[in-house]
């Protein structure tokens, strides 16, 4: 038994040094932050802290806790009612001077990333009351830490990102938007371009007499929207840097009017080609009855005719 005791002492002998040495603030400071790290995204909460760190006193936890939150080492979550610390990493800097609640809100909005969140959101998932969650808002957007954006998506819904983000296609409609509005005239000279490149690319490929086979002309007379984009950005057109995307959508609209087909290529990319109509339009075709859904019905002894036919009224005065 004494031999029991005797090794006993010696084991608070060794733990006492660690302890000492684990209150010191840089070692403590490290191994906090160290804790939060491996934690990743689920973070960590007081009580965590506790448990992995039983040598600190509370003053010295919350000590040391402030300074990793001041020094922008670690964020502030509001997880369920729970306050959870988790590693900031190089990602955009808190403003310094921002209190609990400030920076409970920033994180949110920093979390939701280029979408941006509503305050709708920010204020379920802050449990702040919506006079003082507006008065934190507009003082994290005079700090430009913050900013709200419009979406196209309703006129009257503002969502909040961070300062220096560039908002998501979603958010701002992209290159098809200017000031919350359609640019349909945009669109269809965007159009009318891209079908006249395709035209071209198929008339040179036809036209070429260094290539007899005619799978071969075939083939080449597909352009990818690469090479229509080229196209576009040399012409000038555009104010607005479009991508890939976009002149996808574009071609896609001519696929669905039936002046292009489409397909994919042995890179996996789409590629486009002009095509004409089978049958050519002439005015008798733009009548609405082509594709009236009551046609059937339409007669002079019923009540729907051709002569108060509204679709009739609008394409006469055209």
């Amino acid at each position: 038994m004494a031999a029991v005791k005797r090794g006993h002492r010696d084991d608070l002998s060794d733990v006492a040094p660690l302890a000492k040495k684990a209150r010191e603030p840089e070692t403590a400071e490290q191994r906090v932050l160290e804790i939060i790290k491996c934690s990743g995204n689920k973070g960590v909460s007081d009580e965590d802290l506790i448990r992995a760190c039983p040598v600190l006193t509370i003053d010295e936890r919350v000590d040391v806790v402030n300074k990793l939150i001041t020094s922008n080492a670690i964020t502030l979550h509001k997880v369920k009612d729970t306050l959870r610390y988790k590693y900031k990493g190089p990602t955009a800097s808190t403003p310094g001077d921002a209190n609990t609640e400030e920076l409970v809100v920033f994180n949110l909005i920093r979390d939701s990333g280029r979408k941006g969140i509503w305050i709708r959101d920010v204020r379920i998932k802050s449990n702040l009351g919506l006079p003082r969650l507006k008065k934190i808002l507009k003082s994290l957007e005079t700090k430009k830490a913050i900013k709200a954006v419009k979406s196209v998506a309703a006129a009257r819904k503002i969502v909040y990102m961070l300062f220096d983000l560039e908002p998501d296609s979603s958010i701002t409609g992209g290159a098809w938007y200017s000031n919350q509005e359609f640019e349909s005239e945009f669109i269809e000279i965007l159009t009318k371009h891209s079908y006249k490149f395709l035209e071209a690319k198929k008339s040179k490929a036809l036209k070429n007499t260094t290539i007899r086979s005619p799978l071969v002309k075939y083939n080449t007379s597909y352009a990818t929207a690469d090479r229509v984009l080229e196209f576009i950005s040399k012409t000038g057109i555009s104010k607005v840097r479009l991508t890939v995307e976009d002149i996808i959508s574009i071609l896609d609209l001519l696929v669905y009017d039936g002046l292009a087909a489409k397909r994919v290529n042995s890179e996996g990319k789409l590629e486009y080609r002009s095509t004409k109509t089978l049958l050519s339009r002439n005015a008798v075709s733009f009548l609405p009855c082509g594709s009236c859904p009551v046609i059937k019905r339409c007669s002079d002894a019923n009540q729907l005719n051709c002569l108060n036919c509204k679709h009739m009224k609008i394409w006469t005065t055209i």
